[in-house]
């Protein structure tokens, strides 16, 4: 009731749920709550977390191992990964309380809401402590967290970033006023004759209740006495907000690590260009939240020294044509095998595959089948 009170008067939610609904004739303020309304926040954090809570974990711990899988009794390990992400995403941190059996035993993990935890490091030894369980000692807390000064807390990307979203959110606002009007540009109403104050508000609103909104989109526009009409603003894409919006794109895709592309933002794109920018939203991206992940489980449910790997080969994996090409020439030139390529495509071996060929014209090593032209290649190949 508390929360809710707060909600209504003081616009404080707590995680777990985001406000709905509602315009402003003034731009909001972009909050760790409101920032993922807009489109490209909303799509780059929720492709991390998806791709973050996809992709298939390893833990060199059978115990941790399935534990990660079912973390607890209402959520899958997807839905508790992805959730876990998104939020520290937005705010920076997230929580989940590490619960075990008096013996040490893993009993279940258990999501926390953002605002309940804060960390004390005043007694030298870091304590989070929890509005809903009290004081948790650090190693029965599991911390997802993204970047921060000192690599206790996250920073917030919504807070270290605010101006940028916040032109992205007065250039919504904009465009909302702007198509409230049909996107029809702003007018001058010119006369020849002399009018007064009067006169020239009246002719206004009968043109604003005639002819402005959406609504009135179409009237026929009469003009009497000698009045002429000017174009004074033109259309949306005159005005810049199309440019405007493609580079707070870019900037949002600049804060998270994703690329352009991927925010359907296409103007500048190349397919070649796609494919670098696949791999390097891996690299430069979710291979930093992997690692958080990894190191988070190895040292709080694992173990330190524990295996932890995140499987990203379906993430950066080329097109088919690309892998055939790349395969053939490897098989061609004796560097993998026949069985080796069938394994990269997820395909069972095949008897007698496993000996590498190579051409007459690049020599023989031991054990390798020799082929001498492009026919018995080919031939070789298929079998």
């Amino acid at each position: 009731m508390i929360r809710e009170i707060m909600h209504r008067f003081m616009g404080y939610r707590p995680s777990f749920f985001w406000p709905l609904g509602g315009t402003s004739n003034v731009a909001p303020t972009v909050t760790t709550e409101t920032a993922i309304r807009y489109t490209p926040v909303y799509r780059a954090c929720s492709l991390i977390a998806n791709d973050v809570a996809r992709t298939e974990l390893t833990i060199g711990d059978p115990t941790a191992d399935t534990f990660l899988r079912q973390p607890n009794r209402w959520q899958s390990g997807f839905e508790f990964r992805r959730s876990l992400t998104l939020q520290a995403c937005l705010y920076g941190n997230a929580f989940a309380l590490i619960n075990r059996t008096r013996a040490g035993a893993l009993l279940e993990l258990v999501p926390l809401d953002i605002g309940s935890v804060s960390l004390d490091v005043s007694t030298g030894t870091p304590i989070y402590k929890s509005s809903q369980y009290g004081d948790i000692p650090a190693e029965s807390m599991l911390h997802i967290r993204a970047i921060g000064l000192d690599g206790l807390w996250g920073e917030s990307p919504v807070n270290l970033c605010r101006t940028s979203l916040q032109i992205l959110a007065q250039q919504e606002n904009s465009q909302l006023e702007a198509m409230k009007n049909a996107g029809n540009p702003k007018l001058a109403l010119l006369s020849n004759a002399p009018l007064n104050e009067k006169a020239r508000d009246a002719i206004a609103a009968d043109f604003v209740a005639k002819h402005a909104g959406a609504e009135n989109a179409g009237k026929p526009l009469v003009l009497a006495e000698g009045m002429k009409i000017e174009k004074i603003s033109s259309t949306l894409e005159d005005t810049g907000i199309a440019a405007a919006r493609r580079f707070s794109i870019e900037d949002v895709a600049r804060i998270y690590g994703v690329p352009t592309s991927y925010l359907a933002e296409n103007s500048a794109q190349s397919y070649g260009s796609m494919e670098t920018q696949r791999r390097l939203y891996v690299d430069a991206c979710l291979s930093h939240w992997f690692a958080t992940w990894s190191s988070e489980i190895a040292v709080k449910l694992a173990g330190v020294g524990t295996e932890v790997s995140f499987d990203s080969t379906e993430l950066s994996r080329p097109p088919l044509a690309e892998q055939m090409a790349a395969l053939r020439t490897g098989v061609e030139s004796g560097v993998i095998t026949r069985n080796e390529a069938r394994d990269w495509l997820d395909l069972e071996p095949l008897p007698g595959l496993d000996d590498p060929i190579v051409a007459k014209n690049m020599g023989t090593g031991g054990g390798a089948t020799n082929i001498g032209n492009d026919t018995s290649m080919n031939a070789g190949s298929a079998k």
